[in-house]
């Protein structure tokens, strides 16, 4: 029993042919949860709409987000009231492929430990294909890898490392089962940017991960996108963060704490450089988290400091 779980906020130039997409699955899921994230548009009468169009394929139910706003808190609002084994996310602006939630509980299905799968997604914007593979783009397609069952892989080696190092798989590109998300906290209803990774890798912690190099899902960009490249810093920010808690957390298998505690380092440093683009404001910030976690000299790099004073931050 699958859960698809959209938040949506101010979606109504998209959202109709996202839910359109859903209705279109092979595998149909048992419910669609729309999470109005205090929308100003039409959001909630287009997702109503919808349910009435696709009743005789989907059912879509309507919720209003019960905590702060933003994605984490209206993800989490659908997945506590969810009764379904599985979640799959779908941001309001993406669609799925016809044989996403097929492929992908096929995965769970071939190893019943397996807490996660993904698939590939392509990225476009009106006019044009922007990246055809996210898997090849992040690396992940070329990682040694393990096939388990026609089609699926496991990555050899711990995938605790690369989803450490930087998100592998689009958001609207996965499937998990919900009560090990539920058992590590769901998702951080404190980070705007970067939440999804925050709750991929404890999941991660919790069982197996399984992969399809299938294109299962689409994600647009468009000039609203909270992942636009203005929102780089934060999405850094976000990495830290995440790397800072895990680095701290007693609780890790060793072998995963000691990743964390490698990856930070390199965390703070991509915060550095971005916040170095941006304005000195922003530099102070990073250099605060830096210190905060014994890391301080990475805000004296000779590079950072004369970024922040040539211009556009070049």
């Amino acid at each position: 029993m699958i859960e698809v779980v959209i938040p949506a906020y101010n979606a109504a130039p998209f959202l109709h042919e996202t839910l359109a997409s859903v209705a279109a699955q092979t595998r149909p899921p048992a419910l669609v949860s729309v999470v109005d994230d205090a929308s100003t548009d039409d959001t909630a009468a287009i997702a109503d709409a919808a349910a009435r169009e696709f009743s005789a394929h989907i059912r879509i139910q309507v919720l209003r987000n019960a905590g702060p706003r933003g994605p984490s808190a209206a993800r989490n609002t659908a997945i506590r009231a969810s009764t379904a084994e599985a979640i799959a996310l779908l941001d309001a602006d993406d669609l799925m492929l016809p044989e996403h939630l097929a492929i992908l509980s096929d995965a769970l299905a071939a190893a019943p430990d397996a807490v996660l799968s993904f698939g590939d997604t392509a990225v476009f914007s009106a006019t044009e294909i922007l990246i055809p593979s996210l898997l090849r783009k992040s690396g992940v397609w070329d990682l040694p890898a393990t096939e388990i069952a026609p089609g699926f892989w496991e990555l050899r080696g711990d995938i605790f490392v690369p989803l450490l190092r930087s998100g592998v798989f689009g958001t609207s590109a996965c499937l998990f089962r919900r009560q090990p998300a539920v058992d590590a906290g769901l998702f951080d209803e404190s980070m705007m940017h970067g939440e999804d990774t925050d709750l991929f890798l404890r999941l991660a912690l919790a069982g197996r991960v399984l992969f399809s190099r299938e294109l299962i899902s689409r994600k647009r960009e468009h000039g609203d996108n909270l992942s636009h490249e203005r929102n780089r810093l934060a999405f850094c920010h976000g990495t830290a963060r995440t790397a800072m808690k895990l680095a701290s957390d007693a609780r890790l298998p060793p072998t995963r704490r000691t990743a964390a505690q490698q990856a930070l380092p390199a965390a703070l440093n991509s915060y550095l450089y971005h916040a170095s683009r941006v304005s000195l404001a922003a530099y102070r910030r990073a250099a605060a988290l830096a210190r905060q976690v014994g890391f301080g000299h990475l805000a004296l790099h000779p590079r950072h400091l004369l970024r922040l004073v040539l211009p556009q931050g070049r």
